[in-house]
């Protein structure tokens, strides 16, 4: 049996596809390079050849009911909503100065179509006899169907950080994190997050050395969480308290009021202000001020030369050090690593 398997569903996405493969090739290249064993691996598809968003086409060999895992580590890629079946319901409308949202019904429907509920049972299978699955972005909802997120922490893509909280109440879900390892199952966030999985598989496939000597030739960045990439106001939400929120904070830092007037301001209880970030979120009101008050920071310390201990003042912190507690806890890199990456 192959040691990955890489389960493509029908038009997923090219990128999520293709770093996982490329990954595995320089792994086994270097692997080979160092006297090491070279590991081996398979893809299935819904189809043969199976297509991938934009039109690609992926040789792949057909995923049947009858098909057999073995012990393999399973890989499931994000999936794309390009699918045929799922033509004429997209997204929703793109709101004024937002990028469109996901459509949290064509997301259902995708994982809900013959070839995701296959690809749910057999993950399901492996999982409980032994073996390893893992996935990135909306492939984390194969999982979730499968019921192996049922208990365990996990991450995906930021923006679908509600519907995985909402439809699957018994998952953890933490989107700051990149990559969470809960048991034998491996979450990854939005579809480049996959090589971030795949480094974290090469390393205990083939060992720190080889997963060290990947990540230098193909030229990658540790990436250990998705918090600087979020985008609040971009949150699929059934309201838009967070949205309001976001926005009466920035309008008055670096003085930021306490939880009961910000709650007052936008007319409702803190305890009602709590329970709808929570649900849109995943995280308590204070993240959602936090991560407003870094985003600030990292532009200020991007884009100016403005001293740290003066971007620190005009966030809301008292000094350089409470700045570079938080940087460091959030982005894993100090302030003075922030300059003029932009």
């Amino acid at each position: 049996m192959a040691d990955f398997t890489l389960a493509v569903l029908d038009w997923a996405l090219a990128s999520s596809v293709a770093v996982s493969l490329d990954a595995l090739r320089s792994a086994n290249r270097i692997a080979e390079g160092l006297g090491r064993p070279i590991l081996t691996w398979r893809v299935l598809g819904s189809s043969s050849p199976v297509p991938l968003s934009g039109g690609l086409l992926l040789p792949a060999e057909p995923l049947q009911a009858g098909t057999d895992l073995g012990r393999t580590t399973l890989v499931i890629p994000g999936l794309g909503l390009d699918h045929p079946a799922l033509e004429g319901a997209r997204e929703q409308p793109a709101e004024a100065g937002m990028a469109r949202r996901y459509d949290w019904n064509v997301i259902g429907r995708r994982v809900d179509l013959p070839d995701a509920r296959l690809l749910a049972a057999k993950a399901a299978e492996l999982a409980a006899a032994g073996g390893v699955v893992a996935a990135s972005c909306s492939g984390v909802l194969v999982l979730a169907a499968a019921g192996l997120l049922d208990g365990r922490t996990a991450t995906t893509h930021w923006r679908l950080n509600g519907y995985l909280q909402q439809h699957y109440p018994a998952c953890k879900v933490d989107v700051s994190q990149m990559v969470v390892r809960d048991g034998p199952v491996v979450t990854a966030g939005a579809a480049l997050a996959q090589m971030d999985l795949m480094l974290v598989l090469i390393r205990e496939h083939y060992g720190l050395e080889v997963a060290d000597l990947v990540t230098r030739y193909l030229l990658l960045d540790g990436r250990p969480t998705q918090s600087r990439y979020m985008a609040w106001s971009h949150l699929q939400s059934t309201d838009d308290t967070v949205k309001k929120l976001e926005k009466l904070v920035e309008k008055s830092l670096p003085e930021v009021p306490g939880l009961a007037a910000l709650a007052d301001t936008l007319h409702v209880s803190e305890k009602t202000l709590a329970r709808r970030v929570q649900r849109a979120t995943g995280q308590t009101p204070l993240a959602v001020i936090q991560a407003v008050r870094l985003r600030h920071a990292q532009h200020l310390l991007e884009t100016t030369r403005l001293p740290i201990a003066e971007v620190a003042s005009r966030v809301g912190y008292a000094d350089a050090t409470a700045l570079r507690k938080l940087t460091l806890k959030n982005l894993r890199l100090a302030p003075g690593q922030l300059r003029g990456r932009r």
